[in-house]
């Protein structure tokens, strides 16, 4: 199946629940600036445009920006501005809300931490941060896939410590199918947590 394949079907998948509760509890004196980090297609990007925030949204992939453009034309370069760029490149604007929907595990560990640092320091006080990393029992961990950063639960602990409360965490580790209708294992772990120090603060 192609690529186009993977980001039709990604489209008609219901927003995680995770999303949904992090528009319960961002803080909202806060300005409604999201970051959708890695895209994709832009089903969240386009889910964030409805409920009134100004997105900035990237992906590495040239066609899944084409297909958010194509399906957000209505608001580009007003509220929706989309970007070809990677995790550790992005120039993250001051935000009340980044998302990082089964995306952020696949940054290059050794590019992880500069790429985490750029979104903990862009997100203001009561903003909050929702999304997935990668278990180690996860099936791509097991076939060595080099380009994935990987985390135990004490280790994202660990991540969130000093400017995040963690509001929520599960862990799914389970059989699954990806879009492409393959069977994996997957193990993974999808946060919500609520910035409490302010940016750029040392």
């Amino acid at each position: 199946m192609s690529e186009q394949t993977y980001y039709q079907r990604s489209l008609g998948v219901e927003v995680y629940p995770h999303l949904k509760m992090a528009l319960e509890v961002v803080d909202t004196s806060l300005p409604k600036v999201a970051v959708d980090a890695g895209c994709g297609a832009g089903r969240d990007a386009l889910f964030l445009l409805e409920r009134g925030f100004t997105v900035h949204a990237y992906d590495k992939s040239d066609a899944a920006i084409a297909r958010l453009r194509e399906k957000g034309q209505l608001h580009l370069d007003r509220t929706l501005f989309p970007q070809v760029c990677s995790f550790e490149y992005f120039a993250y604007p001051e935000s009340s809300l980044i998302n990082a929907c089964s995306s952020l595990f696949f940054c290059y560990q050794e590019r992880f931490a500069t790429a985490w640092m750029n979104i903990a320091r862009s997100l203001l006080k009561g903003g909050v941060f929702c999304g997935h990393f990668m278990g180690p029992n996860d099936s791509w961990v097991k076939m060595g896939h080099g380009d994935l950063t990987v985390h135990s639960k004490a280790e994202l602990n660990e991540l969130f410590a000093r400017d995040f409360k963690i509001l929520d965490i599960h862990e799914h580790d389970a059989e699954g199918m990806t879009l492409l209708s393959k069977q994996k294992h997957w193990h993974t772990y999808s946060v919500v947590a609520q910035k409490i120090t302010v940016v750029n603060e040392t």
